[in-house]
Order: structure tokens, then C-alpha cells, then sequence
């Protein structure tokens, strides 16, 4: 951050001129694996914001000034989300006041810039952050900043880690550079389509699911490093709802492939006798009143010829 400081100004700024992106936050509390930890962290965060707004209501202004990179007209939120949330929530309340917030405004910025900085914001005050954020966040900006040819131990020193979460980060990168070995600076691209050509590249080279990905769309370090490495994924490896989800679209895959190779109305049969009996919940028409209402008969040349070409 101390290199944005030359562009710098402190200021009192009104909240509703901000700008509150996703990509700005800090916290990623869906990449703590334990679920009451989670839910035990997120219940602190909810508490924190009700005592911010209550000091708001009570006369207490905020102190502790955030950070605001300002790209082309927009001022961005760097270091301060909750702070700045509660005062526009102070604000609906209070429409009328002329509630100010403490900010360092730097100037002359891009997005990417901003992304970058935030990665390092909200990691030493507020609600602690988990290591596994963090790690996530430091992650981020190397990959952003464009680091991908780092050491083992040049990545430990970078970072703050182990020597073995040192390597998976290191391998990741190396990944994360072989896709984007075509792309130009980080900075003359968006972030939605840096990560898109990111998350593309990699899936062309590596089995990766949706749950492999952080909430900014950036890979997650061990299940990058993971598959680079060829591990067979089990279930141990997932947290429970990244394990429901891939089971799930693993399933509808294997749906969408019957119904391209079979045809609608071969599929549609053979699931109904499958689920007779069944308590799923589940309920298939008939097939002659399924073909009827397609415009066709059973056993009709279109339907043989369906299933035919399926092969």
C-alpha cells in the first residue's frame, strides 16, 4: 500500500459516493472448511457491524479512516467495507444527516490496482481472518500481480508460510502462468475477463470443479496444486457442500450425455420405469401421452430415427 501513498489525500468523504464492489472484500468465509467455524465467524462479523451502526445511532462517528483508490470517476472501497456499510445503513436511516467518513483517497488508479491492494487490506483488525483466507487472499494478488516464476523460497518469504504450502502455492502459479503466458499486464484487462481467461485456460489443462474456485474466481491453492499433480480427488478432499455439488453435476452430466445419445423420448421412458416404485419425489408421464403432446406417436418413424441417430 505504502507505494499508492505518493498519490494520496486524507479527507471526510460522504458515504453514498462510494462504491462497495464484491471483488473489494477481504473476508472469504466460504473457504473455511469447518462448518461451525464458519458459522461462528460469520455470527462475529454480524455482531461487529450491529456495534458500528450502534455507535452511529449512538453520536459515535467513525475514527479510523478507510482506504479509497479512485479509478477513472469511481471511488472504490479499499479498506473499510463494514465501516462504510453501516454508515449508508445510518444513512437510510437518516437521509437528512450529513454523516461524513475518514478516508485516505488515492488517486490515479486502475482496477486491477485497487484488487491487488485489497488483497493486503482487512488481514490485522476486525474480525480475525482465518489463516486459510488469507493465504487465499496472498494467493490472489502474486496471481494478479503476475508473480508465477517464484521459488519455493521466494514464496515462503512472500507469503508468510510453511515450505510445504509454500510448494502447492508455487505450483500453482507456475499453472496460473502457463495459461496466461499469452495474456498482456494485468493491467490492461479487466478483472472479470483476466480470471475468465484464467479459469478457461486451466480447465483446458486440468479437471478442475466449480467448487475448485474462491468467490472471486480465482483458484483455490490446494485443489489447483492438486490437480496439477494428477491426485484423485475423494470425498475427504471437499467440504460438504463442494462435495453435494460436484456429486450433483456429475449426475447431470451423465443425464445430459443419455439424453443426447438416447433422444428425449428413450430417456424419458426408461427413467420412469427406473423411479416406479421409488419414493424420490419424482413423477414421469406416460410415454404415449409425453408423444402426444410432442406431435408425435409411439413407435413413429421420427422416434426411431431419434434414437438411431443418437448413435
Amino acid at each position: 500500500m505504502n507505494q499508492y501513498m505518493s498519490d494520496s489525500r486524507h479527507a471526510k468523504i460522504d458515504p453514498r459516493t462510494l462504491t462497495l464492489h464484491p471483488a473489494m472484500q477481504a473476508r472469504d468465509s466460504e473457504l473455511i472448511r469447518d462448518k461451525r467455524l464458519r458459522a461462528a465467524q460469520e455470527v462475529k462479523q454480524a455482531s461487529q457491524d450491529k456495534e458500528i451502526l450502534e455507535d452511529l445511532r449512538n453520536g459515535h462517528p467513525i475514527r479510523q479512516s478507510i482506504i479509497v483508490f479512485v479509478v477513472n470517476s469511481s471511488y472504490y472501497v479499499v479498506d473499510g467495507f463494514h465501516r462504510t456499510s453501516a454508515c449508508l445503513k445510518y444513512l437510510k436511516e437518516h437521509p437528512n444527516s450529513d454523516l461524513t467518513i475518514p478516508a485516505i483517497i488515492i488517486t490515479n488508479r486502475t482496477f486491477m490496482e485497487a484488487f491487488s491492494a485489497a488483497q493486503d487490506a482487512n488481514q490485522g483488525h476486525g474480525v480475525g481472518v482465518t489463516t486459510d483466507e488469507i493465504m487465499q487472499s496472498k494467493f490472489r494478488k502474486l496471481i494478479i500481480n503476475r508473480e508465477f516464476d517464484l521459488s519455493i523460497s521466494e514464496v515462503m518469504k512472500a507469503v508468510g508460510c510453511s515450505k510445504g504450502q509454500a510448494a502447492h502455492i508455487a505450483k500453482g502459479l507456475k499453472a496460473c502462468g502457463k495459461v496466461l503466458a499469452d495474456k498482456g499486464a494485468s493491467t490492461d484487462t479487466s478483472l472479470d475477463d483476466f480470471v475468465k481467461h484464467l479459469r478457461d485456460g486451466l480447465e483446458s489443462n486440468w479437471y478442475l470443479s466449480s467448487g475448485a474456485y474462491d468467490s472471486k474466481g480465482f483458484p483455490k491453492i490446494r485443489r489447483l496444486s492438486d490437480a496439477v499433480s494428477g491426485k484423485e480427488f475423494t470425498q475427504a478432499d471437499f467440504s460438504d457442500s463442494e462435495w453435494d455439488a460436484l456429486r450433483i453435476n456429475e449426475v447431470s452430466t451423465a443425464i445430459n450425455r443419455l439424453i443426447e445419445n438416447l433422444g428425449e423420448d428413450y430417456f424419458r421412458e426408461g427413467l420412469r420405469k427406473s423411479v416406479k416404485g421409488l419414493e424420490l419425489g419424482v413423477s414421469v408421464s406416460l410415454r404415449k401421452k409425453w408423444l402426444q403432446q410432442a406431435g408425435s406417436t409411439e413407435g413413429s418413424e421420427s422416434s426411431t430415427s431419434e434414437y438411431i441417430d443418437g448413435f
